[in-house]
């Protein structure tokens, strides 16, 4: 019990944390500016706009949020190592273990807040549909909505830092609430104007592939946080951007090969390529992903406690 509440604790205690540096600020707009311009970057296609916009928006999500979660794990726990204010906690005495799993869970519900603007833009994207030369008016309240949802976010974290908050950790829940209240309303809104059910306008499977992309987000944070157990910060992100290439090749080129047991095969969550081709996702193939993804989250995250174990901190 006792445990439990500690680990709590610091799992608020690196939620808050985790929203403050000015860099969380920072990719969190750039996701949601990458994924608005896709709407753009998907009319150069010569097939399918729409899946090609899909596409553009969840690569955004992954790039974006494996950088997120690397600078985040890094400044969580391999700072405080390396300028020992760790030892503050670990003198109570607070076990190990305890402490990685509740910089991850705080961790994990930064990414969570920061992936929820993400989706919100993705959603408004696919409402507003691919531009082309002219025109169309139904887009106007998509671009109303969304710019009001971003201004609010923006003013409202403005008005809590001259209050003396933190600009970016009150910027990443209110553009998470705003932007999705901005994307529900007008998935609401048909092109013809007409109320109608926001599922009507958006297929299932990119649900499913914004839930697998997250879980891949943060299973690099996990990989992030055990290398910050050893690792500098260059080093760390060198090891998360290293994992993501490896695990993406391991799926395809790496079929029998000895390196790719050692190596997470983050294929099995990136189902774009999929969609793009027009499949379907079933709900047996989504869970044993969703599985493979918190079993790989569960090794990385013991064995960042045995290498944390092992390191002197005194």
């Amino acid at each position: 019990m006792e445990n439990r509440q500690t680990l709590l604790l610091i799992a608020r205690s690196a939620f808050t944390e985790a929203l403050r540096p000015s860099f969380h600020a920072v990719l969190l707009l750039t996701g949601v500016g990458l994924i608005a311009v896709s709407p753009v970057l998907s009319s150069f296609a010569l097939g399918d706009e729409n899946r090609l916009l899909v596409d553009i928006s969840l690569s955004s999500m992954l790039a974006v949020g494996l950088f997120l979660g690397g600078f985040t794990a890094a400044s969580s726990l391999g700072d405080e190592i390396r300028r020992r204010t760790v030892m503050v906690l670990l003198s109570k005495p607070v076990p190990r273990w305890v402490l990685l799993s509740g910089k991850f869970l705080g961790i994990a519900g930064a990414m969570t807040l920061a992936q929820l603007s993400w989706v919100a833009t993705l959603l408004l994207a696919i409402r507003h549909r691919t531009i082309h030369s002219r025109f169309i008016a139904d887009e106007i309240p998509v671009l109303l909505f969304a710019t009001a949802g971003l201004l609010l976010a923006l003013f409202f974290a403005t008005l809590q830092h001259r209050r003396g908050y933190s600009f970016p950790a009150a910027l990443s829940p209110a553009c998470a609430l705003l932007l999705n209240l901005a994307a529900w309303v007008t998935l609401c809104l048909s092109p013809e104007g007409d109320w109608v059910s926001p599922l009507e306008q958006v297929n299932s499977n990119i649900f499913a592939a914004m839930l697998l992309v997250h879980l891949a987000v943060l299973v690099l944070s996990a990989i992030a946080l055990t290398a910050s157990t050893r690792l500098p910060t260059p080093a760390t992100l060198a090891v998360t951007v290293g994992t993501l290439f490896l695990g993406i090749l391991a799926g395809s080129w790496g079929n029998g090969e000895t390196w790719s047991r050692f190596v997470p095969d983050l294929q099995r969550l990136w189902i774009s390529d999929g969609l793009i081709r027009g499949g379907d996702v079933s709900l047996a193939s989504l869970g044993w992903a969703c599985v493979w993804g918190l079993l790989t989250i569960l090794g990385m995250l013991g064995l960042g406690v045995a290498l944390f174990e092992r390191r002197d901190v005194g």
